[in-house]
């Protein structure tokens, strides 16, 4: 028992150390620049590590004949494939309130998290697993003793761990500012709806509550400033795992830029109002 969680947590770090490599020279590539791809900051992307053991142990005991259980194969393969995909994004937008991929623009996707194009990439990768890797994998498995594997496992986890604690920490610091940025979006357009609803009466708005309003509008510009300025510290070279997240998950920055950009427009609005309600007074 003992060796087959081994040989499993084994092959789990193998895989998702190959796929790291294979996703991270696809975007490299294509965006013709290193790229450190995956959530860890060291060269492993757990989800194809998940991926393949999946594979190996619902679709491998029942693929053969070829000639008989291809389909099955194929369509077993994207149902889990496409249950981890979706499952992993789900868990870790709950987890960091941010998404990491999203495929909304995608044919045929699922709440963004799944997608007909994937879905199909993942049945060929499952075909491929199952009949042309999955025997490889086991004949140069036996070039590597027990003893061997067990060792290997044990100090790879004990760097993982410090490597997830660390991105972690970096993603919880993102998801702490995204949720700021979400609290101070929602007071900030409450507050116009409120100014909007009250225009045929803004001289008494701003007689009644003028000194209240002053009060709101210097406490939204300080955390407004905190927020640029926790951004952009993360987003420098000075947090290494934080920008390098920033960076390769363009959803969570787009989502970013996208909230400030909206606090700024509706701000200049408030203070536009302000100025001019303050003008009519005069």
């Amino acid at each position: 028992m003992f060796e087959t969680v081994i040989n499993y947590v084994f092959m789990f770090f193998v895989f998702s150390a190959i796929g790291w490599a294979i996703e991270s020279t696809y975007r490299s590539l294509g965006e013709k620049k290193i790229i450190n791809s995956g959530f860890l900051y060291g060269p492993m992307c757990p989800i194809y590590g998940t991926g393949c053991l999946a594979f190996e142990i619902c679709l491998v005991p029942i693929s053969a004949p070829i000639e008989k259980r291809i389909i099955i194969v194929l369509l077993l393969g994207m149902l889990l494939a496409d249950t981890v995909e979706y499952l992993t994004s789900y868990i870790m937008e709950k987890l960091f309130n941010a998404r990491w991929w999203d495929y909304s623009n995608n044919f045929l996707n699922l709440h963004g998290r799944i997608c007909f194009k994937h879905t199909c990439y993942w049945a060929l990768f499952a075909f491929i697993y199952v009949y042309l890797v999955s025997p490889m994998y086991k004949y140069a498995l036996g070039f590597i003793s027990q003893q061997t594997r067990t060792v290997a496992v044990f100090i790879i986890l004990a760097i993982l761990a410090v490597d997830l604690t660390l991105t972690v920490k970096a993603a919880a610091d993102i998801n702490k500012l995204m949720k700021k940025l979400t609290l101070l979006k929602q007071s900030v357009l409450e507050k116009t709806e409120s100014l909007k609803g009250a225009a045929e009466d803004k001289y008494a708005e701003l007689l009644s509550g003028g000194e209240k309003f002053t009060e709101w509008k210097n406490d939204i510009s300080s955390q407004y400033l905190d927020i640029i300025t926790q951004y952009k510290k993360l987003d420098s070279k000075e947090h290494k795992r934080a920008n390098r997240l920033l960076s390769i998950y363009s959803t969570m920055r787009k989502t970013a830029d996208d909230g400030i950009r909206e606090i700024e427009s509706v701000w200049n609005e408030i203070k536009t109002f302000f100025s001019d309600s303050e003008d009519e007074m005069m």
